[in-house]
């Protein structure tokens, strides 16, 4: 299947006018930004909120993630604030699972010319618009890769978005076509060694969120996690589908604890996650509990240090 990018166009007034009114209001935006973005299949180039790096991107109203950046100003807002609290110029990112690039995006503005990203995105259709947000920006300091990471360098299965009811983050690599009905033959390969080939030594910040494939990330990370190469990794572990069978979670983080690896859980409660979405620039200790919360939470979003990184709170 040959895919094609189509640049959309500017955002109009009417967009602009409601993103400037939606982002300080103190309640109820996110059901406007619902009744507003559902079923349609407009596009345009927005624009990020300055405090996650200013940057054009392409903005979907199909796909939640793009809507909320856009016309709420945030998404993820605890994770948002962790990596902006985290990274520094001169630092290295590196962003598995990269989507159309929020928090690639982000990283460039926070680690600025000096520092390094590199961005993962395994779905081909997803993967232009990410090259296109970048290349639209100029952003030197980025690499962006089409390719999986994975425990094995090979070709694997990607069950795609449908494009319709689901947000361009829902594409997964599966074992068979399954109930998808759109699948790609994707490029994948293990972490550690992709790195090499970059020539990208000692990592400061690596966020995985990859729909479920985190055992297989982190299998190709072996070496690197013995060699204590990645400093900080932010870890989303996704709940099973129905026709799934994988490590559970106790086994997942039991890799990183093996490695000498301490880890926290970001609080994704619904009472936290609506303050947060209202107040975004918060602290990120704010939202740092202990991991055992992790095994109660339904989608867990945790963060690891590596052995002689200084503590998170």
């Amino acid at each position: 299947m040959e895919l094609t990018y189509r640049e959309p166009g500017p955002a109009p007034l009417w967009a602009n006018v409601l993103a400037g009114v939606l982002r300080r209001v103190p309640a109820g935006k996110y059901r406007v930004i619902h009744h507003l973005c559902h079923g349609s299949e407009k596009a345009f180039v927005g624009r990020m909120p300055r405090e996650l790096g200013g940057y054009k991107f392409h903005c979907g109203l199909r796909d939640h993630i793009a809507c909320a950046v856009f016309f709420a100003g945030c998404y993820e807002a605890q994770e948002t604030a962790f990596v902006r609290s985290w990274l520094r110029p001169g630092m290295s990112f590196v962003d598995v699972g990269a989507n159309w690039g929020l928090f690639t995006l982000m990283a460039a503005s926070l680690v600025g010319p000096s520092g390094r990203v590199v961005a993962l995105e395994p779905d081909p259709r997803v993967f232009l618009k990410l090259q296109s947000n970048i290349q639209r920006n100029q952003i030197q300091q980025v690499q962006a890769f089409q390719v999986a990471a994975a425990d094995r360098e090979s070709e694997l299965l990607l069950a795609g978005h449908d494009g319709v009811n689901q947000n361009s983050g829902m594409s997964r690599l599966v074992e068979s076509g399954g109930s998808s009905a759109l699948t790609f033959s994707v490029r994948s390969n293990r972490l550690d060694s992709l790195l090499d080939k970059a020539q990208m030594g000692t990592v400061d910040l690596l966020k995985i969120d990859v729909e479920g494939a985190e055992h297989m990330v982190l299998a190709g990370m072996k070496d690197g996690l013995k060699q204590r190469r990645y400093r900080c990794i932010l870890l989303e572990l996704h709940p099973l589908h129905p026709e799934e069978t994988r490590p559970s979670l106790p086994e997942i983080t039991g890799t990183l604890l093996a490695q000498g690896y301490k880890g926290w859980a970001l609080d994704f409660s619904y009472a936290t996650t609506t303050r947060a979405s209202y107040n975004p620039l918060q602290d990120y200790r704010n939202f740092i509990v202990p991991l055992e919360h992790a095994f109660t939470d339904p989608w867990p979003h945790t963060v690891w240090l590596a052995p002689g990184q200084a503590n998170l709170i």
